[in-house]
């Protein structure tokens, strides 16, 4: 795990690019019309990374031919007393809390059990969009976090629960510290959780179609026509 005062150095460093960032001509253009978190979540992206490559030791995830690993758990890995950490950049912008994704919970709980890593750290740059661009970044390790999380399986995707994760952050609660094989037993009751409400929604969605197609079948023949058509709003 990266210890306290690097993570503070980290997210200082994070703060003071974006804190600069943010009042140039060029963000507060893009920082305008819909869809406004998507536009810029591949800058903060981009440029998050390149800032921690610069300033500190980092590498990518690369396949046997040296290719980066598109969908690797970390936009970049961090070294840390000789062990690299998987960094996360996210993009928040303060009028939207919902769920965002995260991570696959499944290649998370592989690098723990395979002992790849005993952190994964979220970098986030949440911004304010109002007459004055404003930023505040936090730099947690996620997996103190977990009561903040939850688990679709359909997807597969651990999903931050937004709002009560930066409720959390703004009043200062502390996670309840846990050794990393706490951490993995969170994990997979996570798993479990998630996999049982999906076997229940396919059984349900199951049961529906059956439903129907008893319905159909007792009609006895199949014939289109323009009321039939007409839920597709064909114009």
């Amino acid at each position: 795990m990266i210890d306290p005062p690097t993570a503070e150095r980290i997210r200082r460093d994070a703060q003071a690019f974006w804190d600069s960032e943010v009042t140039k001509p060029y963000f507060e253009s893009i920082a305008q019309g819909k869809e406004i978190g998507h536009r810029i979540a591949d800058l903060v992206d981009d440029k998050t990374t390149a800032l921690l490559a610069i300033n500190y030791i980092t590498k990518y995830q690369r396949d046997r031919h040296g290719n980066r690993v598109p969908r690797s758990m970390g936009d970049i890995w961090l070294e840390h007393n000789g062990i690299y950490h998987p960094i996360n950049v996210k993009t928040g912008v303060s009028s939207s809390n919902g769920q965002p994704n995260m991570v696959s919970l499944k290649k998370l709980l592989d690098a723990l059990l395979l002992r790849q890593i005993d952190s994964y750290y979220l970098l986030i740059v949440k911004l304010e969009l109002q007459e004055e661009i404003r930023c505040r970044v936090h730099f947690v390790d996620m997996l103190d976090y977990l009561d903040y999380v939850t688990f679709d399986s359909a997807p597969g995707q651990v999903m931050l629960k937004a709002r009560a994760f930066f409720n959390a952050l703004l009043v200062g609660i502390a996670p309840a510290p846990r050794a990393v094989t706490e951490k993995v037993d969170a994990l997979v009751k996570l798993l479990e959780d998630g996999e049982r409400r999906l076997a229940e929604n396919r059984k349900r969605a199951l049961e529906e179609y059956r439903r129907r197609a008893s319905d159909y079948a007792a009609v006895g023949q199949h014939i289109v026509t323009p009321e039939t058509q007409a839920s597709l709003h064909l114009r």
